[in-house]
This record gives C-alpha cells, sequence and structure tokens, in this order.
C-alpha cells in the first residue's frame, strides 16, 4: 500500500509539473503577440492594428479607449519626445488556449521615459486580454486594464501619480 502512494504520488507531481509546462507553453505564444504590440508602439504605431480584431474593445479602468487614438497618441509622443523608451515588464498570471479563443490574465508595469522633457510615466495594472483567432493568427478582441498603484513610484516623480493611483 505504501508502495502505491509513493507511485501515486510521484504520477501526481508529474503531472502538475507538466501541465504547468503546458500551461506556459501554451500561453507563450499569446505573451509574444503583447511584446510584439509593446514594441510597435513606441516605434511604429501605425503598424498596431494588425494585432486586433475589427471589433476589438480596450477598456482603461473605466474608460473605453479606440486604437485610432492611443495610435495618434503614440505617434504624437514619438514627434515630441527625445530618445523615448517604452519598457513593459508583464507577468503571465493566468491563461487559456483554446481552438478558437484564448485569454491571458497578466499584472504589467509599464514605463516611458524620455530625455527631452525628463518623462518617467510608469503605470501599473492587471489586465485581461482576450484573443480570437482570426485564420492561422490569434489577435486581440478584447483588451481590459485595471490600474493599480505602483508603490515603486514616489508621489513626487511623477505628476500623474494620483490620477494613475487614487487614494480611496
Amino acid at each position: 500500500m505504501q508502495k502505491r502512494n509513493f507511485v501515486t504520488g510521484i504520477i501526481l507531481a508529474m503531472s502538475l509539473a507538466f501541465s504547468g509546462q503546458a500551461f506556459a507553453a501554451d500561453t507563450d505564444g499569446l505573451a509574444k503577440i503583447l511584446k510584439k504590440i509593446d514594441g510597435l508602439a513606441c516605434t511604429q504605431p501605425q503598424k498596431l492594428p494588425q494585432f486586433f480584431s475589427k471589433d476589438h474593445i480596450i477598456m482603461v479602468d473605466d474608460k473605453r479607449a479606440l486604437l485610432e487614438n492611443r495610435i495618434k497618441d503614440y505617434q504624437q509622443m514619438l514627434s515630441d519626445f527625445r530618445d523615448m523608451d517604452c519598457r513593459t515588464q508583464r507577468q503571465v498570471l493566468a491563461g487559456k488556449v483554446g481552438k478558437d479563443i484564448s485569454y491571458l490574465l497578466v499584472d504589467e508595469i509599464i514605463s516611458i521615459t524620455s530625455k527631452s522633457t525628463d518623462t518617467d510615466e510608469r503605470q501599473h495594472s492587471v489586465c485581461s486580454y482576450t484573443f480570437n483567432r482570426e485564420g492561422t493568427n490569434w489577435k486581440v478582441s478584447l483588451e481590459h486594464c485595471s490600474s493599480l498603484p505602483d508603490y515603486s513610484i514616489n508621489p513626487g516623480d511623477d505628476a500623474l501619480y494620483y490620477f494613475h493611483n487614487p487614494v480611496y
């Protein structure tokens, strides 16, 4: 009986280890899409629409955002700021890859810095991304981010700190 419990324990541990690897492997492709979007946002924002479904929805806190306006904002930043640097730290918290619909739940910190205006804006959010398969490609169909306080930001370091991190 003891040998049987030992074998059952090993099988259970192996299945948990492999399912964790399968989870990471399944969601890595979706995370790579977000990484491509991150790379284009501050360099070639006009190329962003290829990663979004035609009926996509973007929600930031309690407001709906339009991709067209987001692209215009990035283009304006590119013309206004010298040596702009955009960085995104993202940790996948949960996710599921299906046949036609998939999702990721992520914790992300976005940082934009510029030498021309000493800009240093950071946003800490938890975001859910829903992806739909269009042909052979995954496209973002829903992006919903909720702001979180970023305790690494001192209130005096970012003029928008209290706007992004309201105290309730």
